[in-house]
C-alpha cells in the first residue's frame, strides 16, 4: 500500500518527465512520516518488552511462596500482597499517592473493592499536592491549552518571561511525547466550539465533584475547608470580562457580574472599605464573582483523607510507601497480573494509574503515548498577617490576570503563572520568574511590601494534556489498566469527580468516552 501511495504521489504525465518539485517534498514529507512511524513503533515494542512475562505456574507460585524463579534470578512477591484483602473481593492497584490517586482509592473502597495504594515518597501528596495555591474551583472552565494561549505561549519564548504569565519554555521540545500532545493540541484546541465542548467536559467533572462532596460532608473529611464565600475575578478590560461572561451564561454556571464595590460588600454582609481594597478593585473595576467557589488545603485533605481510609475500610486498605512502579507482569495471554517495584511484585486484579505527567512513563511499557507534558507553576505560602482579616482575600479566592490568592484558616497562598516545559526540578523556586512576577504584581495591585523570603516557595509540575481535559479511561488493549491523570492545575478541584467517571469506565461504562485517551492522534 504504502509503495502505491508513494508510486501516486510522484508519478507525471509521462515516464520521461522530470519530477515536479513539489513532489520531492511530497516524497519527503511521507517518507519521514514512515520513518517516524516506523520507529516509534520499534521504540513501543522495545519499551513492552521490558515488562516481565511469567507463566501460569510462575505466577501461582509467587501467590503462594512469595516468590518465583524467572530467568536465572529470582523474583520475590511484595510483602503488601498478604495485607488487608478480603477474599472474593477484587482488589484494585492504585499507583500514585496525589490527592487523585487517594480520592481514587476512596471512591472504590466506598464501593467494595480491596484497594491497595503504591507511593514511591515516604507519604502522600509530595509532589504536586503537597503545596499548591489552595484554589477549590470545580465550576472553573477556561483551558489553559486555546489558540490564542497557545499563540501567546509562543510568542513569550522570545519575551523576557517577567513581562509574560503564560510561556514556553524552549526546553519541552524535548519532553517525551512534546510531538503528540503538539499535534493534538493544534487539532483539538483551535476553534471556539472545540474550547467550549472541552470547558463542557471540564465542567462535567466539576459538577460530579461537588456531587461527591456533599455525600462525604457528613464524614468530617471537609472540616476547616471550603470556607470562602466564593472567587472574586478581576479583570483586564471590559472585553475580557464580557467575554467570560458570555461563556459563564452559554455553559450554566452561577455568578453575579460587579458594578460597584458595595455589590461586594452586600455579597458578603460585611464592611471591607479599606485602602488597600479599594485600590484593587479601582485598578480593575471589571469583576465577577462565581458563588460556587470556595478553597481547599491539598495536602492537609489528602492526609485525612488516608487516615479515614485506614480507619474505616480497616480490612480493604493498604498502602505501601517508598515503593516505585517500574514495569508490568503480563501472563502468557498477555493480561496484566501485577507491577513490578523496587521492593517486589504488587499483584491485583485492576490498575490505575495515578502519576499526573509521569503517568506517561508506565503507560509506555504497555505501547501507548500518552500526550501529556508538565506545566510548571508556582505557589507561595506564609502566615496571614493580622491586618488580612479584611481584606478581599479573606472572604474569596481572589484571581486578578497575574495570580490567584486564597486565605485558608489564616494561611496566606498566592500562585500562578504557568511554563509548558520539562520537567527538570527547580534548584531555588524562589529565584525563577513565575515566583518574582506573583509577589510583584500582588504587592503592586494590593498596596503591601512583602519580601520573598517572607514565603515558603515551591514549584511544581501540573499534567496538561492537549485539551486540557483530564484522561480517565482504559488503556487500549488492556482490559484491566487504567488511567486517572493530567487534571492540570485542577486536581484538588476535579479529584472526586474524577474518581467516579473512572470507577464507572471499570465496570463497563460506555456514558464517559469523552475522557478516552482514544479521542487522540498518534498515540
Amino acid at each position: 500500500m504504502i509503495r502505491n501511495i508513494l508510486k501516486f504521489g510522484f508519478s507525471t504525465s509521462t515516464l520521461n518527465e522530470e519530477p515536479k518539485s513539489k513532489f520531492s517534498f511530497f516524497k519527503l514529507i511521507v517518507g519521514s512520516a514512515i520513518g517516524v512511524y516506523g520507529f516509534d513503533q520499534v521504540r513501543k515494542y522495545r519499551e513492552y518488552l521490558t515488562n516481565t512475562f511469567l507463566t501460569k505456574e510462575q505466577i501461582n507460585e509467587l501467590v503462594l511462596r512469595n516468590m518465583t524463579k524467572f530467568k536465572e534470578q529470582q523474583l520475590i512477591a511484595h510483602p503488601i500482597n498478604n495485607i488487608n484483602n478480603i477474599k472474593n473481593k477484587e482488589k484494585v492497584v492504585v499507583i500514585g499517592g496525589g490527592i487523585i490517586g487517594i480520592s481514587q482509592a476512596l471512591k472504590l473502597l466506598r464501593m467494595g473493592y480491596n484497594v491497595t495504594v503504591i507511593e514511591q515518597a515516604n507519604t502522600v501528596a509530595s509532589e504536586c499536592s503537597a503545596f499548591n495555591g489552595n484554589v477549590f474551583n470545580p465550576m472553573y472552565f477556561l483551558p489553559l491549552v486555546t489558540r490564542d494561549n497557545l499563540i501567546y505561549m509562543i510568542k513569550n519564548i522570545f519575551e523576557k518571561p517577567e513581562l509574560t504569565t503564560v510561556r514556553f519554555n524552549i526546553n519541552a521540545f524535548l519532553e517525551t511525547n512534546f510531538i503528540q500532545w503538539g499535534i493534538n493540541s493544534l487539532l483539538l484546541s483551535m476553534t471556539d466550539y472545540a474550547q467550549i465542548e472541552n470547558s463542557r467536559k471540564q465542567l462535567r467533572i466539576g459538577s460530579l465533584t461537588l456531587q461527591d462532596i456533599e455525600k462525604l460532608r457528613p464524614s468530617g473529611l471537609f472540616k476547616g475547608h471550603l470556607i470562602a464565600k466564593g472567587q472574586l475575578g478581576f479583570f483586564a478590560s471590559d472585553q475580557k470580562v464580557e467575554s467570560y461572561r458570555d461563556r459563564l451564561v452559554l455553559l450554566g454556571i452561577p455568578h453575579i457580574k460587579v458594578d460597584s464595590f458595595e455589590q461586594i460588600e452586600q455579597f458578603t454582609k460585611s464592611d471591607l472599605k479599606t485602602e488597600s481594597n479599594l485600590k484593587l478593585f479601582n485598578r480593575f473595576k471589571k469583576a465577577l464573582i462565581l458563588i460556587t467557589e470556595s478553597n481547599l488545603e491539598t495536602r492537609e485533605l489528602t492526609q485525612t483523607m488516608l487516615k479515614y481510609c485506614q480507619e474505616n475500610f480497616p480490612n480493604q486498605f493498604a498502602i505501601a510507601f517508598s515503593t516505585s512502579a517500574q514495569n508490568f507482569v503480563l501472563d502468557a495471554d498477555k493480561n496484566v497480573k501485577g507491577i513490578q517495584t523496587n521492593k517486589g511484585i504488587v499483584l491485583g486484579d485492576s490498575f490505575v494509574i495515578c502519576l499526573a505527567h509521569k503517568s506517561k512513563q508506565l503507560a509506555h511499557k504497555l505501547k501507548l503515548n500518552l500526550p501529556i507534558v508538565p506545566a510548571k507553576g508556582w505557589a507561595m505560602g506564609r502566615t496571614a498577617p493580622q491586618n488580612f482579616n479584611q481584606t478581599l482575600v479573606k472572604e474569596f479566592t481572589l484571581n486578578t490576570p497575574n495570580y490567584f490568592a486564597t486565605n485558608l484558616n489564616g494561611h496566606l497562598r498566592l500562585a500562578g503563572c504557568a511554563e509548558v516545559c520539562n520537567d527538570t526540578p527547580s534548584t531555588d523556586a524562589s529565584s525563577e520568574w513565575g515566583a518574582i512576577q506573583i509577589l510583584n504584581r500582588f504587592n503592586e495591585q494590593n498596596g503591601f511590601d512583602f519580601k520573598m523570603s517572607d514565603f515558603t516557595v515551591r514549584s511544581c509540575f501540573r499534567p496538561l494534556t492537549p485539551d486540557d481535559v483530564a484522561i480517565i479511561s482504559e488503556v487500549p488493549g488492556f482490559k484491566n489498566v487504567f488511567i486517572n491523570a493530567g487534571h492540570g492545575s485542577r486536581g484538588m478541584s476535579y479529584c472526586f469527580g474524577a474518581a467516579d467517571i473512572m470507577s464507572q469506565v471499570m465496570e463497563g461504562s460506555k456514558e464517559f468516552e469523552d475522557y478516552s485517551v482514544k479521542r487522540y492522534y498518534f498515540i
